[in-house]
């Protein structure tokens, strides 16, 4: 099956693409958080193309199990590991996580920079780098975000559309 792109995303210092498909969008939009309501996510598996840019292949959906409220969200590590495995299986990659913002266009918080720098610096060795995708509630391109994220530095993805 021909997968259809809704956009990529291109860190050109590092020299890396990120291809999203139309049904990982979808996931996203489907899942915006309103004003007020909690925040949810999940996380990202990728694959990488024959071209050698890296191509996201789901998107999870928030679980019963997270724990959330209106600015922070806990994802259920039982349920991370399992999905994993499940996409270890298939050959699909772990490369990073998505979740909410109550934003029309999402900023990565100074929380979320702490945590995910923090994650970084504890799975440095089995993930060098992680990506960071935030979902405001928007209905532009703008409103869907994407970092890359390592111990040291924070960088934002830019878009080509």
């Amino acid at each position: 099956m021909k997968r259809v792109y809704a956009w990529s995303w291109h860190w050109p210092d590092r020299d890396i693409v990120l291809r999203v498909p139309v049904d990982v969008v979808a996931v996203w939009r489907q899942h915006r958080q309103a004003l007020w309501q909690r925040e949810r996510g999940g996380q990202l598996f990728a694959k990488v193309a024959a071209s050698g840019d890296l191509v996201l292949v789901s998107a999870t959906l928030p679980h019963h199990s997270d724990r959330s409220s209106w600015g922070w969200l806990e994802l259920d590590a039982a349920r991370c590991q399992a999905e994993v495995a499940d996409a270890n299986l298939v050959g699909h990659r772990l490369v990073g996580t998505w979740h909410t913002h109550p934003q029309r266009v999402p900023h990565l918080s100074p929380t979320d920079r702490k945590t995910l720098m923090a994650s970084a610096r504890i799975n440095e060795g089995v993930l060098p780098a992680s990506l960071a995708v935030i979902v405001g509630y928007g209905a532009d391109t703008m409103s869907i975000r994407a970092w890359r994220v390592d111990a040291y530095s924070v960088e934002e993805g830019l878009v080509n559309s």
